[in-house]
């Protein structure tokens, strides 16, 4: 094909006929710039796929880890309630702060000083496709700042409060294990009404209210990973 071009342009130039060799190359240039621009907007087609398809993979397991997010939150705060309603039954005058009691299957007037003396699990955010689309250019996937911006924010405020908080929990409860090492290791009071060291019932206070804090971020957690979800269910069709 190039020969045939080159031959043509030879004859034109063998027969001195400059005008119509310049019409020709004029047109030859066209062409090539007409390829150029056809190659470069298959490309940025092919770009704009792999992007909307890098946001739909991003976003879809972004929105999965915040349902994980979501149910972990709601089954923690069920046993953090469970501890708190517990407690309550031990010291009727504790202020649960507006939480509802959650009824016991054991109603057993037994001390379990495990639920006096244990802090429940903490909360561990899943968030690797977060890290992972933060990492990959998030502005450049997603137009939406705000989303964006949300994300961050989310995330930012259980990394900040999260460890902190909990760490607090377990230093009050290593704290109140060295203590009552005693009553622990030898259970002196068998039943809640025999629990009558006011010492001992203050510490269970300032115990428990770690605790209460605590639920204020699982709360969060919960509630703000489903409004996340929806904002990102809204984000997908808009793609």
């Amino acid at each position: 094909m190039i020969n045939f071009f080159r031959k043509i342009r030879q004859n034109l130039l063998t027969e001195r006929n400059t005008g119509k060799y310049l019409t020709y190359a004029f047109g030859e240039i066209i062409l090539v710039v007409i390829g150029i621009l056809i190659a470069l907007q298959i490309n940025n087609w092919n770009e704009d796929k792999k992007l909307g398809n890098d946001k739909m993979e991003f976003l879809n397991g972004i929105q999965n880890e915040l349902q994980l997010d979501a149910n972990r939150a709601d089954t923690l705060i069920n046993v953090y309630k469970k501890h708190l309603s517990y407690f309550n039954m031990v010291d009727p005058t504790y202020h649960l702060h507006n939480l509802d009691i959650v009824p016991l299957p054991d109603s057993s007037n037994v001390l379990d000083y495990n639920k006096l003396m244990h802090s429940p699990f903490p909360f561990k955010p899943n968030n690797g496709t977060y890290l992972s689309f933060m990492s990959y250019g998030s502005v450049k996937i997603v137009k939406n700042k705000e989303l964006i911006v949300d994300l961050q924010k989310y995330y930012s405020i259980i990394e900040g409060f999260n460890s902190g908080s909990y760490d607090k929990i377990q230093g009050i409860e290593s704290q109140l294990n060295w203590n009552r090492a005693y009553e622990k290791k030898y259970k002196p009071y068998k039943t809640i009404e025999d629990l009558k060291d006011k010492q001992f019932i203050a510490e269970l206070n300032y115990f428990f209210d770690s605790i209460h804090d605590y639920l204020a971020l699982l709360f969060y957690v919960k509630d703000t990973a489903n409004e996340l979800i929806v904002e990102i269910d809204s984000e997908l069709k808009n793609n």
